[in-house]
């Protein structure tokens, strides 16, 4: 390292400004060793799950530059805990509604993985159910409505591509259903 860079892997920022931390070289392969053995014993000890690396790269793999991002804007088994109390019986049916700058996306999940959703202004699009899997394409009906026949396992997103040209694609945040 030279020794503009020792001083520089030395300074720290308080405030928007550099200070000057003196290491005495001992303390400093001290703290080295310490982050090193820190690291090994992480790797070792809480090693990361292998479907979570699958489903960071598939998901990484299906983003796209030019899609909208859609908000969760409401999920029943968030916002519907404030009512369980009023409730009775089990919940059967998850909703969520994901909304972009052009439309809305409204998905319903039965218990029995059953998947139906909209796209609000009522249009044709084609809907691409993504998952660890690849991608499960549906398109709506005249109506914007659509089905999806199997419901995978595991994170999924919804990107919606509007057939009409001057549409944006939009796509959802992961969520597990």
């Amino acid at each position: 390292m030279k020794t503009d860079d020792q001083a520089a892997a030395k300074a720290s920022r308080i405030d928007g400004a550099a200070v000057h931390l003196d290491w005495p070289d001992a303390a400093e392969a001290a703290r080295e060793a310490t982050f090193r053995r820190l690291h090994s014993l992480v790797l070792e000890k809480d090693p990361m799950p292998a479907d979570v690396l699958v489903s960071a790269r598939s998901s990484f793999g299906m983003r796209s530059i030019d899609d909208e991002l859609a908000a969760l804007v409401y999920d029943s088994m968030i916002d519907d805990d404030l009512l369980s109390s009023v409730r009775s019986g089990g919940r059967t049916v998850r909703q969520l509604t994901f909304e972009a700058r052009d439309l809305v996306l409204e998905v319903e999940v039965s218990g029995a993985g059953h998947l139906v959703g909209q796209v609000v202004p009522p249009q044709a699009a084609l809907v691409e159910l993504r998952h660890r899997g690849g991608t499960t394409p549906v398109a709506t009906d005249e109506l914007g409505c659509f089905h999806v026949p199997a419901m995978p396992d595991g994170p999924v997103s919804f990107r919606c591509r509007p057939t009409r040209s001057a549409a944006h694609s939009v796509a959802t945040s992961w969520i597990t259903l």
